[in-house]
């Protein structure tokens, strides 16, 4: 459990590890909250993440309108298994890029 962020001029990176459920999520909201605030592309690397949940999900689509409404991207890294299963399910992989890597998630944002 946990994540790490990383901030750069042109855009972010937040990476969880382990599973990315509610109890997560909430410890990442404010962070979160902050990204969206700074208003730059931001890359979900989920290659630490064995388990995602609804709450995981609602995270992702909640910064993905926010930061849609100020004109910035969002991508999703990383993610194999459960999570890419279930981000597939829910047809997000349609409204924003999903990739491999960090690398490839930074050049469909548009900052690579």
């Amino acid at each position: 459990m946990g994540f790490t962020i990383d901030r750069a001029d042109s855009h972010s990176v937040i990476a969880f590890e382990g599973d990315l459920d509610s109890a997560e999520v909430q410890m990442a909201r404010g962070e979160v909250e902050s990204l969206i605030g700074d208003g730059k592309p931001l890359v979900f690397d989920l290659s630490g993440v064995e388990f995602i949940d609804s709450s995981g999900i609602g995270l992702i689509v909640h910064a993905f309108r926010a930061l849609s409404a100020k004109r910035a991207k969002v991508a999703v890294c990383g993610a194999s298994d459960q999570p890419l299963e279930l981000l597939k399910a829910t047809q997000l992989d349609r409204f924003m890029a999903f990739s491999d890597s960090p690398r490839e998630a930074k050049v469909a944002v548009g900052v690579a």
